[in-house]
């Protein structure tokens, strides 16, 4: 049939015929970028519009990473519909279109962030972090509102908040521990790689959401579990990844001063302070819970040993190179003496207690690490005092395991002296 016949066809349709007047309707902005792009109406369908599916290319209402793949399954395919020649509807294009159109240039962060594609997976294991894990972190107006509201510029804090939370629910979910436990590692690398990119290149514009993702990775880190070989500052498989990070952040808020840190939405002081919910995981995790230990024990008096080691390390040293040993022992002894200092029951979790113990790794020197490394004496000690305060601390899931873990490596380490100086 030729041309003229389909629009004569056209012409004596009912509505073509009453008065050739268009229908009335309502016009829309909403419509995805790509649509825009090629100049067709879009139907604004979620998560993906049907003219992008259809027409096999990369809509914006996707997250980025559905984005990339969808994209990539369509450069697989290779295979070309009839029709006139495409115009190039790839990702980077349509992004270099956008930062174009908006007067932007792609940021460092995001070329290397991976925005989560949130299946029903990532739903389910976000809205536990939501209601159960980020709760039991600490203040929940800092990590159940202030973090989800960072990650929305910021999306790698995404991947580590799902991170941690499968790796809760791999406690109280022993059925899918494994399933769990994969997804976990998954977000946990993409984690690892963005916090590296934001530190590198950070600003007073990032600085808050940089804190929150590197803080959010060093829970993580503890919640992945000790391994053979794993002392919490070193592992036997190369350097702990949250720990470079952690000293990254120290020099983040000793330029931009702790007020710009902890204000706004993470002002910790925005709401009363709340102790953490506590975790329901039940005693047959895969990291039993270990028996705490009574830092108040009769049979061993930590301020004694501190004291001796802090002695005998001068004595064999000398002043001088003895002050690689002497800060992290006076720091561990604050440490104890937060967490024996007289309280209320009531008192008993306060986050006080794992910030305390948390400070003394963040005090700590390069050249002290490097003396854990080549295994010196007094640092493995040093360090098991370390590992008793672990042991000691409640309320705190993740910590569960590690310091019996530590305690029982040091064990093999020091042999016969160990007992002189550790429970």
């Amino acid at each position: 049939m030729s041309d003229g016949a389909i629009g004569s066809e056209r012409s004596s349709t009912p509505i073509e015929t009453a008065g050739h007047s268009r229908r009335s309707h309502k016009k829309s902005r909403n419509g995805c970028r790509t649509c825009k792009k090629r100049k067709i109406k879009c139907d604004e369908s979620r998560p993906e519009c049907d003219k992008c599916r259809n027409f096999g290319v990369p809509c914006d209402f996707l997250p980025p990473d559905a984005r990339h793949l969808t994209s990539a399954s369509s450069q697989e395919d290779g295979r070309r519909k009839p029709g006139r020649p495409r115009g190039d509807w790839s990702v980077e294009a349509l992004e270099a279109l956008g930062n174009k159109q908006d007067g932007l240039s792609p940021s460092v962060e995001g070329s290397t962030s991976l925005s989560p594609a949130f299946g029903i997976e990532e739903m389910m294991v976000f809205h536990h972090y939501l209601t159960v894990t980020a709760p039991t972190i600490g203040q929940p107006h800092i990590w159940a509102d202030g973090a989800p509201l960072l990650a929305k510029q910021h999306p790698g804090i995404f991947d580590v908040m799902l991170s941690i939370s499968a790796f809760h629910l791999a406690r109280t979910d022993i059925l899918q521990a494994p399933k769990h436990l994969n997804f976990a590692e998954k977000h946990y690398a993409v984690a690892i790689k963005t916090a590296s990119s934001m530190v590198a290149h950070v600003s007073i514009n990032n600085a808050q959401a940089v804190y929150v993702i590197t803080a959010l990775i060093s829970f993580t880190g503890f919640a992945r579990g000790p391994k053979p070989g794993d002392l919490v500052l070193i592992a036997n498989d190369g350097s702990v990844a949250w720990l470079s990070l952690l000293r990254g952040v120290r020099l983040i808020i000793g330029q931009f001063g702790s007020s710009v840190i902890f204000s706004g939405i993470l002002d910790p002081n925005a709401r009363p302070k709340e102790r953490p919910s506590g975790c329901s995981c039940p005693f047959t995790d895969l990291q039993p819970r270990e028996r705490r230990f009574d830092l108040n024990h009769p049979g061993w008096d930590w301020k004694k040993l501190l004291d001796k080691l802090s002695a005998d390390v001068t004595a064999s040293l000398g002043v001088q190179e003895a002050s690689l040993f002497q800060a992290p022992i006076k720091s561990i002894v604050g440490c104890f003496e937060q967490l024996v200092r007289p309280r209320p029951t009531s008192d008993e979790n306060l986050v006080e207690d794992f910030v305390s113990v948390m400070s003394w790794i963040w005090a700590l020197d390069e050249a002290f690490i490097d003396a854990l490394n080549v295994k010196e004496r007094a640092a493995l000690i040093i360090l098991g005092f370390f590992g008793v305060l672990l042991k000691s601390i409640r309320g705190y899931w993740w910590l569960d395991g590690w310091g019996d873990h530590i305690l029982r490596e040091l064990r093999q380490m020091l042999g016969t002296s160990y007992g002189e100086w550790l429970p």
